[in-house]
């Protein structure tokens, strides 16, 4: 005859709170390493978040129409706003004839010019795209030299390839010590904004980094870009702080941007150097 085994309740209920003080102690000591990691995965998101927001705004910004980025200043309270023209082509125009006088030159001496060859390999515009010669500065309104105002600003009026046709407007284009010229596309100007900057009681940021588009060259600076026609893209949200600021001297755009979840923080800074050679 077989013998029967088995258990007591009362071995069951030992085994099961010895379990349950074993399974505390482990805890102790597992929940650091678990909290370590989660902080660890959550400040990775928001580092590559940030990461790719600077990376995207870099490669904009090196194709900035020499002199045209324009900040708001110091950020304001929640909001900060950085703007610029974007180039989608651009070359060297002929400014002198060849030896047996021909060709098309840029004469900055000739309101009723409308054209100019261009030297080297063809550029791409369209009409209602923006061509912009000798842009030395984002701010003045006296010199013929800023785009915003618009002196030396034209629109294509047909689509620009081995030569360049515009609108002829009051006054003649001025002259670039370079020989230079941009093409700007017909959306105009690009705004990088930081808004609703700040952090909530849980330690997430509120503020979000967008793009602005599509809404001409203004010559005041819109804080934000808005009417009709105007587009964003969300670049990034959970800001805690941001700063948008322009060196001119250097040439260096200065971005810092800090994404926070839960209390967890993470602040980038990166440097653009634009190139303002006109």
């Amino acid at each position: 005859m077989r013998k029967v085994s088995g258990f007591t309740l009362v071995e069951a209920i030992v085994v099961i709170v010895i379990m349950g003080i074993l399974s505390a102690m482990v805890a102790v000591f597992i929940r650091a390493p678990v909290e370590a990691y989660l902080d660890t995965a959550r400040r990775g998101i928001l580092a590559n978040a940030a990461d790719i927001a600077l990376r995207r705004m870099g490669r904009d910004l090196r194709l900035a129409v020499p002199n045209s980025i324009r900040p708001t200043g110091a950020c304001a309270a929640a909001n900060c706003y950085l703007e610029f023209l974007p180039i989608k082509d651009g070359g060297r125009y002929r400014w002198a004839l060849t030896a047996a006088s021909g060709g098309d030159i840029l004469d900055p001496t000739n309101p009723a010019d409308g054209s100019f060859d261009v030297l080297g390999p063809a550029v791409t515009g369209v009409a209602g795209d923006f061509l912009v010669v000798n842009n030395a500065t984002s701010t003045g309104t006296t010199g013929c030299d800023n785009a915003y105002d618009g002196c030396n600003r034209r629109t294509l009026s047909a689509p620009a390839g081995a030569s360049v046709s515009f609108t002829v407007t009051a006054g003649a284009m001025p002259a670039s010590p370079h020989y230079s010229f941009q093409i700007v596309p017909a959306s105009g100007a690009v705004t990088y904004a930081c808004e609703g900057v700040g952090i909530n009681a849980a330690g997430t940021g509120t503020g979000t980094l967008r793009r602005y588009t599509n809404y001409g060259i203004p010559s005041a600076q819109p804080t934000p870009p808005a009417g009709a026609g105007v587009t964003s893209a969300l670049l990034a949200d959970g800001l805690s702080a941001c700063s948008l600021a322009y060196d001119g001297y250097t040439g260096l755009v200065l971005i810092q941007l800090t994404l926070s979840q839960e209390n967890e923080a993470v602040t980038l800074y990166h440097e653009v150097h634009v190139d303002n050679v006109y």
